[in-house]
């Protein structure tokens, strides 16, 4: 269900509620008014997965099952320095460490 932002009419002060779509807003929790109006305001958005981080780690675990460690640290080392995640940061800090480089 989406969270709208209301204003209440009487005593202006804003609001959020989980509302299934076209359901009646409540009263104003602040001063119980009934004529409260849906504030426009920008979505949100949730990302469940990263694609790129998948697929370099995808990447890196192919050249190291082919025994190509330090093809694999390389590319890690490059995907680290422009992909801005952690997960990655980390798969290339953890290559370092085992090939002691």
């Amino acid at each position: 269900m989406p969270i709208y932002d209301y204003e209440c009419d009487n005593c202006r002060s804003v609001f959020e509620v989980i509302l299934k779509v076209g359901g009646t807003p409540p009263p104003c929790p602040n001063c119980g008014n009934s004529e409260c109006g849906r504030l426009i305001t920008a979505p949100a958005v949730h990302v469940k997965q990263d694609h790129a981080t998948a697929r370099i780690e995808k990447r890196v675990r192919d050249y190291l099952m082919d025994g190509k460690v330090s093809d694999a640290t390389r590319f890690a080392d490059k995907a680290a320095s422009t992909v801005k995640s952690d997960r990655v940061k980390r798969i290339a800090d953890k290559l370092h460490q085992k090939t002691g480089k």
